[in-house]
């Protein structure tokens, strides 16, 4: 898409940029022309998605043990190692464990189930899972477990 004219060939836009110094962001679309997801290739996370990081990170840094507030939005499989800035990839740190994960030696990198997965140089694995502060709660109990736990109750009050 170009701005003032509109839709433009790939290969007519690849050529006529072949030399130009500018940023090209690949916007996705489905079969229905909508757009569906938009490609970065920023190292920095956007405010917004920063903002979520530390949000969905509770405020407290990711590593292992350490509950300092987060002062650095990073990400856990380095940017130069080809990492991702998206929200799997991201992580709240505070100061000094984004320095320490950034000494020689050091591997981080998101899992499945957004866990960051950290390798110490010494070959140590650690694994921080993600934060549950988004766990919804359970549901309602139903009258017939009202019930039931009110009998479990009175039973054991009356042993």
């Amino acid at each position: 898409m170009v701005e003032g004219y509109g839709p433009a060939p790939a290969a007519w836009a690849r050529e006529a940029l072949s030399d130009a110094e500018v940023f090209i962001r690949r916007l996705f679309t489905d079969p229905a022309g909508q757009l569906v997801a938009m490609e970065s290739r920023s190292r920095k996370a956007p405010d917004g998605l920063a903002e979520f990081i530390v949000t969905r990170d509770g405020g407290i840094c990711r590593t292992n043990g350490c509950d300092a507030p987060i002062r650095n939005v990073d990400h856990a499989e380095r940017h130069a190692d080809g990492g991702k800035t998206s929200a799997a990839n991201l992580q709240g740190l505070c100061e000094r464990c984004n320095q320490a994960k950034e000494a020689l030696g050091w591997q981080a990198r998101p899992g499945p189930d957004g866990s960051i997965i950290t390798i110490t140089p010494t070959g140590h694995v650690y694994t921080s899972p993600p934060p549950d502060t988004w766990r919804p709660d359970p549901p309602p109990l139903s009258r017939a477990e009202l019930v039931l736990r009110d009998m479990v109750v009175d039973h054991a009050l009356a042993a």
